[in-house]
């Protein structure tokens, strides 16, 4: 295994649409052509629109701005604006770019406070999708072998899981629902289409009672997120959406409107209330109206990848391709929680009770910067280094500015090592980085910010029915 971590180098990284001669003619010319410095953000604009979802006309209609993953068009905020619109476009020329405060800033912070006020729509189509059944319990039996977490649990059940490699580290990082008669629901990231079916096919016993089949194009998704969104789901359904009867990290198949069989999961990938709803995508653009003309009295609007992107970094949701790798473990990156060593064997079991046993060198945590302006400062985009008391011990993962906290934000790793350089192995690592005498520093751009440091996801506080954020106290 290679000591540094090669996914995005690696060919599993495409998806077969990529192989097209002409999309490859045409996309080589930018690619090739114009080794030119890339920055934050920036899009392709060669090769563009390949592979849309059912809202996706409208999405343009209300000013989407979309960014490419996997050669699928992702709305990543949206604008008013005629200048802003084509100028973030597929179709148009590069522009300025910048290493500072991005020109969608105010944008994504509107829809970034929509999603915590009222109820907000991101189209979520691009997640990678999979249905893995079988005649009997083979299904179960061949997840429960990939899956670091428990897949036995009953029917609607979500299950967020990752799956090991022998080392322990992250192939997928996942959500798995048991449905019925002997199917399960396969959740992933947009960029795990080729790599997540190649290690379910790799391991899919040889006798062929495991059917595994890619679902991403049969269903739209639809992520309904803020307070408002339990009582819009219920307008447009009928279902109860109490926490009592539609619980967290549950699932129901149920009606929007004229449409059948949405597979509705209490989660959002961010912390925030809401639900995510895959839609049979003949159907999808209904259930979007559908939505929309309901939730006008709710302060209902579209928002977009970045706004999500800030709400999970500010919770301290880690997420696969780049906190997540094959070099990271679930112990190393605060998950440890979500493997159960008591259900059996799984890849990567032996690999996990070594390292619990021995200690780890490295842990996934946040920072919060002081003394950083996000109006004049250049901003962190990842890869910054990280110091410990001066001394260099981890790079910066992913970025976003928390509005809530008013302060920017990063997630990284912090290892430990010796006069020598060799990796110190802690049994008690949050010790270490916690320690009170600990100063840390974030280097952007040659000029270092002090950070202030957790290791805790803080838990969603409902108060009056309504989910309330917990700002992460000073150290």
């Amino acid at each position: 295994m290679p000591s540094i971590d090669l996914s995005s180098h690696d060919i599993l990284r495409h998806v077969p649409h990529h192989n097209n001669q002409q999309f490859l003619a045409e996309r080589v010319k930018e690619t090739l052509g114009n080794y030119t410095l890339r920055y934050p953000t920036e899009q392709r604009y060669r090769g563009r629109k390949l592979r849309t979802s059912p809202l996706h006309t409208r999405l343009e209609v209300q000013g989407a701005c979309f960014g490419e993953t996997n050669a699928y068009e992702r709305p990543m905020w949206f604008t008013n604006s005629h200048d802003d619109y084509l100028y973030n476009q597929y179709n148009s020329e590069k522009g300025k770019g910048t290493f500072g405060k991005p020109t969608f800033f105010d944008n994504v912070k509107e829809e970034y406070w929509a999603c915590k006020e009222h109820v907000c729509l991101i189209d979520m189509s691009s997640f990678t999708k999979t249905e893995v059944k079988s005649k009997g319990p083979e299904a179960l039996e061949f997840l429960q072998y990939l899956s670091s977490n428990n897949i036995e649990q009953p029917i609607g059940t979500i299950i967020h899981t990752g799956m090991q490699n022998e080392f322990g580290g992250y192939e997928n990082d996942c959500t798995i629902v048991p449905m019925e008669n002997n199917t399960f629901f396969m959740i992933s990231p947009t960029s795990q289409q080729t790599r997540s079916l190649n290690w379910l096919r790799k391991h899919r016993p040889l006798d062929g009672s495991v059917e595994i089949r890619d679902v991403t194009s049969a269903y739209a998704g639809i992520n309904v997120i803020g307070p408002h969104a339990p009582q819009l789901l219920y307008d447009v359904s009928g279902i109860n959406t109490s926490r009592q009867e539609f619980k967290q990290m549950t699932c129901k198949v149920i009606d929007v409107g004229f449409a059948s069989n949405i597979i509705a999961m209490r989660l959002t990938h961010s912390g925030e209330d809401g639900f995510v709803l895959y839609v049979p995508s003949e159907y999808g653009l209904h259930v979007y109206e559908t939505l929309v003309k309901a939730g006008k009295d709710y302060g209902i609007r579209d928002a977009g990848y970045y706004a999500l992107r800030e709400l999970r970094i500010e919770k301290f949701y880690a997420y696969w391709g780049s906190d997540l790798t094959t070099h990271t473990t679930p112990l190393e990156s605060g998950r440890e929680f979500r493997v159960n060593f008591e259900k059996g064997e799984f890849i990567g079991r032996d690999a996990l009770l070594t390292q619990r046993e021995n200690g780890i060198s490295k842990r996934f945590a946040q920072f919060f910067l002081n003394d950083f302006d996000y109006e004049t400062d250049v901003w962190p985009w990842g890869g910054e280094p990280i110091y410990r008391n001066g001394k260099y011990c981890g790079t910066i993962t992913s970025t976003g500015y928390a509005h809530t906290l008013e302060r920017m934000t990063c997630l990284g790793f912090v290892t430990d090592t010796d006069s020598q350089g060799n990796k110190v192995l802690h049994k008690a690592m949050h010790e270490f980085i916690l320690d009170k005498s600990a100063k840390y520093e974030i280097a952007i751009a040659g000029k270092k910010f002090p950070a202030e440091v957790n290791l805790y996801t803080k838990p969603t506080v409902y108060q009056n029915g309504e989910p309330v954020f917990i700002p992460a106290p000073k150290r």
